[in-house]
C-alpha cells in the first residue's frame, strides 16, 4: 500500500522548526513525517528556525516526542556526497538515530558535481567503498541505506543498478525522487520500472515550468517551487503512482515541496491521486 510522507525539509524555507512540522502533520491528517538531519548542531535548530534534528540530540526523548503527536517516521536524510570522507560517521550517526526513533532507514547521496580530479568511475568506486564500510552497522541494526538520485553518478541508471547488483542485500535501496531524475534529463516513469526491485522510499518532487531551460544540464533542485501536480512532472507522478499500484508496491512517497502553502497544496493533489 501506498502511503503518503511529509518533508520536513519543505518547512525549512518558511523557518519553522521540527515541532511545527509534526503539529502541522497531525492537524493534516498525515501520519508519517520524514525528517532532515544534520551530524552537529545547527545554531537555526536550536533557535527553533529549522525542522532538523541533529544527530547527536537524545533520540529516545525524540520518539517519545514524536509517538506523541500520533506520528511515524519513514526515512532520516542524511545526505553528504557519498565520495567524501564525512559521508560515513554521518551515515552512522545516522543510523544510530534511526534505530532510536523505530525508523526504518536513512538516505545518502553523492555530490552534485564530479570532483575536480576524479571521474565518474572513481566516484562510484568511492561510493560502494563508504557503503561497504557502513553496512555492518546497518546490518547490526537492521537500518536501511537508500541512495537517492541527485547527483551525476546516482541519476546515471546503469551505474546505480551496477552498485545495487554489487551489494545484492535487502538493506542497500533507492530512495527515488521523481524531480531529480526529471530535471537531470531522464524518464522517472522508465526509471522507476527498471528500480522497482531496489526501491524502498520515494521523494515526490514536481518541476517548476521555469527550470524547463535546465532539463538535462542540472542533477537535482532542492525543492520544487510548485505544488506536487502543478509542475512539468506531473504527468510523470501520475504515471508512477499508477505502475506502483499495479505491482501493489508497498511503502512511503514522500512529498516535496518549498514551503507550507506547496505543502498543502501537494498533499491534496496528491491525495486525489491515490
Amino acid at each position: 500500500m501506498i502511503r503518503i510522507g511529509i518533508a520536513s525539509d519543505n518547512f525549512r524555507h518558511d523557518d519553522r522548526s521540527l515541532r511545527y512540522v509534526f503539529e502541522w502533520c497531525r492537524s493534516q491528517q498525515c501520519d508519517t513525517v520524514e525528517l532532515n538531519t544534520v551530524d552537529g548542531e545547527d545554531f537555526f535548530e536550536g533557535l527553533g528556525f529549522s525542522p532538523a534534528t541533529s544527530l547527536h540530540a537524545d533520540g529516545l526523548a525524540l520518539r517519545r516526542e514524536i509517538e506523541s503527536y500520533g506520528l511515524s517516521v519513514s526515512q532520516l536524510d542524511c545526505h553528504y556526497a557519498l565520495h567524501r570522507w564525512q559521508s560515513i560517521p554521518y551515515m552512522i550517526n545516522g543510523i544510530k538515530m534511526a534505530k532510536a526513533l523505530d525508523c526504518p532507514c536513512i538516505a545518502t547521496t553523492d555530490g552534485a558535481e564530479v570532483p575536480p580530479g576524479m571521474t565518474l568511475e572513481q566516484v562510484c568506486q568511492r561510493a560502494i567503498y563508504h557503503i561497504t564500510e557502513v553496512l555492518p552497522y546497518a546490518r547490526s541494526h537492521n537500518v536501511g541505506i537508500n541512495i537517492e538520485p541527485h547527483g551525476p553518478l546516482t541519476t546515471n541508471l546503469a551505474l546505480m543498478i551496477r552498485i545495487m547488483k554489487h551489494f545484492d542485500d535487502p538493506l542497500v535501496g533507492v530512495n527515488f525522487d521523481t524531480g531529480n531524475t526529471f530535471v537531470a534529463g531522464h524518464d522517472p516513469v522508465a526509471m522507476v520500472k527498471e528500480l522497482l526491485p531496489w526501491i524502498h522510499h520515494f521523494h515526490v518532487k514536481d518541476v517548476a515550468p521555469e527550470l524547463k531551460a535546465n532539463i538535462g544540464k542540472d542533477t537535482g533542485i532542492a525543492a520544487s517551487e510548485v505544488h506536487v501536480g502543478e509542475g512539468l512532472n506531473a504527468e510523470n507522478i501520475r504515471l508512477i503512482v499508477a505502475h506502483l499500484k499495479e505491482k501493489r508496491w508497498d511503502g512511503v512517497m514522500s512529498l516535496e515541496s518549498k514551503g507550507e502553502k506547496n505543502t498543502l497544496q501537494s498533499l491534496e493533489w496528491f491525495r486525489g491521486l491515490l
